[in-house]
């Protein structure tokens, strides 16, 4: 009898176009939650809302952060340097999560250089930030800032989210202290987020300079203190 030829499928295609049309839902549902809390008037059906909306963009960042870590095994992450302006890259992150903090009473504040600009992957770096607020209001008291300038001296963007919460626990920074390869990605969301956030970075170049986070526990606030340095 002769052979039936299979069709090999390309597994790196087919999760990127799932990804791609998940992506696509949940911006639909972000949308739809943000119309119908625009017509509700008591607080506390707004808060619930606004936790949900929360989840959902936690879901969001997930599948994007599943698509870079299969790029990244398949040595196949592009990395698509472009000029963009400090400041919309900050009104990107503050669109994206000013509808939880109104609703949670969490002041959103940003000190970001006007008129600058840097070469980056504005989606990888946007993911990675947005990850990266999202926790830091979960877990704020009150207030959570956004830092963005450029050091003249270090040649380096430097992007820092403070917040007034409890500070990253002791587990975390050991974790992070002990570099890449102890990070456990089976402690749930925190270890990939770390691990997720060091490979963006670590993925941003320049004459033999690699882009690097911070930890910390020194916030303005007193809280924690995420930085992300690119050259």
């Amino acid at each position: 009898m002769p052979s039936v030829k299979q069709n090999t499928i390309d597994f790196a295609t087919v999760l990127g176009a799932s990804v791609h049309d998940m992506k696509n839902s949940l911006f639909l549902l972000l949308q739809s939650i943000e119309q119908v809390a625009a017509q509700i008037e008591a607080p506390e059906p707004k808060a619930k809302l606004a936790d949900i909306h929360y989840e959902t963009q936690r879901l969001n960042t997930s599948l994007i952060q599943l698509l870079t870590l299969f790029r990244q095994e398949q040595k196949n992450l592009p990395v698509n340097r472009e000029e963009y302006f400090l400041d919309e890259l900050a009104d990107d992150l503050i669109a994206n999560n000013q509808f939880y903090a109104d609703h949670h009473n969490t002041a959103l504040e940003t000190e970001i250089a006007e008129e600058k600009s840097w070469f980056f992957d504005h989606q990888l770096v946007l993911v990675l930030l947005n990850d990266v607020l999202i926790n830091a209001m979960r877990y704020a008291h009150e207030r959570v800032k956004l830092v963005a300038d450029i050091d003249e001296v270090s040649h380096e963007l430097i992007i820092e989210v403070h917040d007034d919460g409890p500070g990253y626990p002791a587990e975390m920074l050991d974790n992070y202290s002990a570099g890449p390869q102890a990070t456990e990605l089976g402690a749930g969301r925190t270890g990939l987020g770390l691990y997720f956030s060091r490979l963006i970075a670590e993925a941003h170049q320049d004459k033999g300079r690699v882009g690097s986070i911070v930890l910390s526990n020194d916030s303005v606030f007193g809280g924690s203190r995420f930085t992300l340095r690119l050259p």
